[in-house]
């Protein structure tokens, strides 16, 4: 017995037609979730900070290259400390010799491993190290603190050879966690090959030096060695600082100044100055001098009088109520 079969008169939708309409409506539906996300969750994407983050590239808009008055350095930064912004940069990724600022990262990694009480016995090998030093003899004792002072304040290399050997048995053992160190501040542009700067192999940028120089100046020892001017140590009845800033500008505290025949001048200075009433730290760095100090600290002092002058002509951040 056969079925009789009666065909709908209907026509069936084609497939690929209702699949569009099902593509549609998913699309719309997702648009209006994601524009309206659950009041409860928070979501993972936040507008970024204006932080000073070791390693990054300058952001968040773009900063002026030029000033309004000629400088005789090849590379630097501007940097306002107190919100952590950049003013000012030229050629802030620049390889070029560290010289005596190497000795940033030696104080930094000494202070985190030695004592400051810790008693120090001088090797023939520090006593021997050239260059600005403090005219160590062999077997003269200092504590950490004292060679602390001579390595900033009178950029003293037979102290940082000294020091090094002290806190890692060899100076070469202490390179390598120099470079381990840089390396995790994001110090990219940075290669240290020993701990007083007198080797041409060590070298950085501008930008790199503001990285280590902010870690320093959150310690209050360093702060007080930068801006002081004169200290009494063993065999020294002076030791006067090197910063002719701080002879120059009472608001200067500090940090470092530099200078190989390779590497030129440099120097890493701090001021701290009132802006609309409220204190503000500015950082700078100027690189490869080529003239001498008087006229690097110069140009520095024009740069920390420019930056403070923008930042009075900025409107006051406004009062909010607590």
């Amino acid at each position: 017995m056969y079925r009789v079969r009666v065909r709908s008169t209907k026509k069936p939708a084609p497939v690929h037609g209702v699949l569009l309409i099902m593509m549609l409506v998913f699309g719309v539906f997702i648009t209006t979730r994601n524009s309206h996300p659950h009041p409860h969750i928070k979501s993972s994407v936040s507008a970024p900070a204006i932080r000073f983050i070791p390693g990054m590239p300058p952001r968040p808009r773009p900063v002026p290259s030029r000033l309004p008055f000629p400088i005789g350095e090849s590379s630097g930064v501007l940097w306002n400390l107190t919100t952590h912004q950049l003013m000012w940069q030229l050629h802030p990724n620049l390889e070029g010799g560290f010289a005596s600022t190497t000795k940033l990262m030696t104080f930094y990694l000494i202070y985190h491993r030695l004592h400051l009480s810790q008693v120090v016995t001088i090797t023939p090998q520090a006593a021997a190290t050239t260059g600005s030093d403090i005219a160590m003899h062999v077997g003269q004792r200092f504590t950490v603190r004292q060679l602390l002072y001579a390595l900033l304040m009178a950029s003293a290399n037979d102290a940082a050879v000294a020091l090094a050997d002290t806190a890692s048995h060899s100076t070469s053992a202490f390179v390598r966690l120099m470079n381990r160190t840089a390396q995790s501040f994001g110090m990219y542009h940075t290669h240290y090959q020993d701990p007083d700067g007198l080797s041409p192999g060590s070298y950085g940028s501008a930008w790199d030096l503001a990285v280590i120089a902010e870690q320093d100046l959150k310690i209050p020892l360093f702060r007080k060695i930068v801006d002081t001017k004169q200290v009494r140590l063993p065999g020294n009845p002076t030791v006067t600082n090197l910063n002719g800033l701080l002879y120059m500008d009472p608001s200067v505290i500090g940090v470092k100044t530099g200078w190989t025949t390779k590497a030129g001048f440099n120097v890493v200075f701090e001021a701290r100055r009132k802006v609309h009433g409220k204190p503000v730290t500015l950082l700078g760095i100027l690189m490869h001098g080529q003239y001498g100090f008087p006229p690097v600290d110069s140009d520095a002092e024009n740069l920390l009088n420019w930056g403070f002058s923008q930042l009075q002509r900025s409107k006051p951040l406004a009062k909010t109520s607590s």
